[in-house]
């Protein structure tokens, strides 16, 4: 026994040497950085990955021979053991067993990433004219764009309809939610400051087909009704080639996939989206122990996105990421797994020129009469 115990000292006393040795020359804000989520996800060159690595080694030495002496004598900690070194195995057939597969050598998927160079995100809305509204979709097809982006709601009366935000105050001054009004009700709505009435998703769709204008339908949150109401729009005007869906909640775009195999599909997805409510990630979303909560939600969901194990799953056609999370590896990823990264939002004329010519990607833009002509 005090054989063993000495051997444990003895360890632990090289450990530390070699620890101190290969780390003790780090700088106070070396090991800040080092230890801090949101740099390991925006900055990862600041993060001292050798450091990082060597704890989570230790981390995982020290519990699970914490377990091990526990497991001998406890059931308890047996069982747990079992499921710990169980769990890989059941993802991984969880994994193959429910995940669809990406569509490849598709001939509308190709022709809708062929087609799409730059589109407008919400229309092209600038100079007084409303997001979301047809006149910023036009406004896309007159300043050179080929896609319109759109975000769908729901009506009390189950009518699908075009406004980014549940709530419609923002963009017409009057404080209710979409969802208790009914469609009648909001097309009575117009835009602060005009005359411009909110468009119905029907309407939307009938003028993009119109102005031969490609589509990404923002969903929030899909149902039955809303599924059937996409599928019956993409099989009556044939636009399995002209639409892609796209959301951050993955199981809207997995219904959709499993509704019909072929209508194109995008994982939408941005650093730290669970924790903060603004596209820089400032400002924090929840505080205290919710705060700390979402911020490791927020690291899973960036190891399951930038590895594409997510999109995976989802046999998503478009790995649609902030433009801050773009780069030439996600793009050449994307396309060994016969899928295509897109970004968004991009107002930035240089931002704009390293998107189309270094990575290759299409973009989305507020203003697309912005985007450089060379």
């Amino acid at each position: 026994m005090l054989m063993l115990l000495g051997l444990h000292v003895a360890a632990i006393a090289i450990g530390f040497g070699i620890f101190f040795k290969k780390f003790g020359k780090l700088t106070r804000k070396q090991w800040k950085d080092t230890f801090n989520a949101q740099t390991l996800v925006i900055q990862p060159r600041k993060v001292n990955m050798d450091l990082l690595t060597f704890i989570a080694w230790i981390i995982i030495f020290v519990v699970f021979w914490i377990f091990t002496l526990l497991a001998i004598k406890f059931l308890t900690f047996r069982i747990i053991l079992a499921i710990i070194f169980a769990l890989p195995i059941l993802f991984t057939i969880l994994f193959f067993a429910f995940r669809i597969p990406v569509l490849t050598n598709d001939s509308n998927k190709i022709a809708f990433f062929e087609n799409w160079k730059v589109g407008g995100h919400r229309g092209s809305s600038h100079d007084g004219i409303p997001e979301n509204s047809l006149e910023a979709f036009l406004a896309v097809k007159n300043e050179g764009g080929q896609l319109a982006e759109m975000d769908i709601q729901i009506t009390s009366d189950g009518v699908a309809v075009i406004c980014h935000d549940s709530n419609v105050e923002r963009v017409t001054g009057i404080d209710q939610d979409i969802s208790s009004m009914t469609e009648a009700e909001f097309k009575n709505l117009t835009f602060i400051g005009t005359n411009i009435s909110l468009p119905t998703f029907a309407e939307a769709v009938a003028f993009c087909v119109k102005n031969d204008l490609m589509m990404i339908w923002d969903v929030k949150n899909v149902d039955e009704n809303l599924l059937k109401q996409f599928v019956i729009q993409i099989r009556t005007h044939n636009l399995y080639s002209k639409v892609i869906i796209a959301g951050f909640n993955p199981i809207d775009t997995y219904m959709v996939k499993l509704a019909d195999s072929k209508i194109l599909t995008g994982f939408t997805w941005r650093s730290w989206e669970l924790s903060t409510t603004d596209e820089e990630a400032t400002k924090q979303r929840f505080s205290g122990v919710l705060n700390a909560i979402a911020n490791v939600l927020d690291i899973i969901a960036y190891c399951l996105a930038r590895s594409l194990v997510l999109p995976k799953f989802l046999g998503s056609d478009m790995i649609f990421y902030h433009v801050n999370d773009a780069s030439k590896y996600l793009a050449k990823s994307a396309t060994d797994n016969n899928m295509y990264l897109a970004g968004w939002t991009s107002n930035n004329k240089t931002e704009m020129r390293w998107l189309r010519d270094y990575l290759k990607i299409p973009f989305l833009t507020d203003n697309v009469s912005m985007v450089p002509k060379n």
